[in-house]
């Protein structure tokens, strides 16, 4: 999550002032961060669908008071975590698309009419990102809390 924080604005300064980044220009740096934007966020996903299969599996074989509990506290993590990163890697996805998909490939051109919403979709982006990193810190916690209160948790 860091990683992505430092391509994210590492891209981002490379896009308002037009530098280089180790020799790659704004296209190449920012095709290799949109990739592993993707890709860290997926793994954070499949995180936690994995554990909550998991935990799913321990409840049910533990028939414990506090399965039905536990397993409402998981169900609500995924009904937190889930939606946030879906919007980040839309809005992440959605600039890279209209950027180089639009502004990129109209450079040539005197007058870009719609070129005044990268910016403030850059900020979008950018702060909404940062706040998901707060979600998934805070939804990693609880999942650790129920790891740890889980019956018999030996076997996870």
């Amino acid at each position: 999550m860091a990683i992505n924080l430092f391509n994210f604005t590492v891209c981002s300064i490379m896009g308002i002032y037009g530098t280089s980044f180790f020799g790659a220009n704004h296209a190449q740096f920012s095709l290799f961060a949109v990739l592993v934007f993707v890709m860290t966020e997926t793994i954070v996903m499949y995180f936690f669908i994995a554990t909550g299969k998991s935990i799913k599996s321990i409840l049910v074989e533990s028939e414990s008071p506090l399965s039905n509990e536990l397993w409402n506290k998981i169900k609500q993590i995924k009904n937190i975590i889930f939606p946030q990163t879906m919007l980040t890697i839309t809005l992440v996805g959605t600039l890279y698309v209209y950027y180089f998909g639009y502004i990129a490939s109209n450079a040539n051109k005197a007058e870009i009419a719609y070129s005044w919403i990268s910016l403030p979709l850059l900020a979008i982006s950018y702060f909404h990102h940062i706040w998901t990193l707060k979600v998934k810190n805070s939804s990693f916690k609880m999942q650790i809390e129920v790891v740890d209160s889980l019956p018999n948790n030996s076997g996870l």
